[in-house]
């Protein structure tokens, strides 16, 4: 069944990567695919991983990579701080989706599971520290992203690598995504600050609650590629 998933994902992925990066070719030296169109007009460029400078030949509607020399001077910082930075939202972004997503799951179950009330005391304790975990998670994703524009300014020297541009993107999304959800759950509307639970007696409530649903599961989505696609960069193929 997993087996299965992954196959499906990995199609959906590669059908979303072609449409996004166009035709690719992999480095020679580090194997990390590299979208063609990032090439300059003289047909060179850098690999954003091992650093050779390469020239792509047409050879009769194929390209070829031919390795010409390595990048020289090309900044190796002793501590990387965008890599490191990283783990933090990533780490503390599930734990906020899944207290969100067990909350939700407790007042659905509220009326129809007899006895369940009393497992329910710590529900607003947990409606808080579901917050905590957005806010902590999309406010460090602000520094990640400020840390990996410097990273892309000073080691990639702001080339336009289709990766990068996706990363740039994805991040406000999620930074997009992120403050949403957290302006809802912050508001009460969705969990009341009495139960911590949503109320299925109100209809805007039981809305609000799938739009924030919603808007944490894109994020999980959005930051799982995020997560691919930087360790790539970091990592290669």
């Amino acid at each position: 069944m997993f087996a299965d998933l992954r196959r499906i994902t990995a199609r959906i992925a590669e059908k979303f990567k072609r449409r996004f990066y166009g035709r690719t070719f992999n480095c020679p030296v580090c194997h990390f695919e590299i979208a063609i169109v990032d090439a300059g007009k003289n047909r060179l460029l850098v690999c954003p991983v091992c650093g050779v400078v390469i020239d792509i030949e047409e050879v009769y509607g194929h390209a070829v990579p031919v390795v010409l020399e390595v990048e020289l001077f090309r900044p190796q910082p002793k501590a990387r701080v965008h890599p490191l930075a990283t783990h933090a939202p990533i780490g503390l972004y599930p734990f906020a989706v899944l207290g969100a997503a067990l909350l939700m799951v407790a007042s659905m179950a509220r009326p129809f599971v007899p006895g369940l009330e009393p497992m329910l005391t710590g529900a607003p304790v947990l409606a808080d520290a579901t917050l905590v975990l957005l806010v902590l998670s999309v406010g460090l994703s602000v520094v990640t992203f400020a840390s990996g524009l410097w990273d892309w300014n000073r080691r990639y020297r702001r080339r336009s690598y289709r990766q990068i541009r996706l990363k740039i993107a994805f991040s406000i999304l999620f930074l997009l995504l992120g403050g949403a959800a957290i302006v809802l759950h912050a508001s009460g509307a969705v969990f009341s600050a009495g139960s911590g639970l949503v109320d299925l007696g109100s209809p805007l409530s039981v809305t609000l609650a799938a739009v924030e649903l919603a808007l944490l599961v894109a994020g999980m989505v959005v930051i799982a590629s995020l997560g691919h696609v930087g360790g790539t960069l970091v990592y290669g193929k």
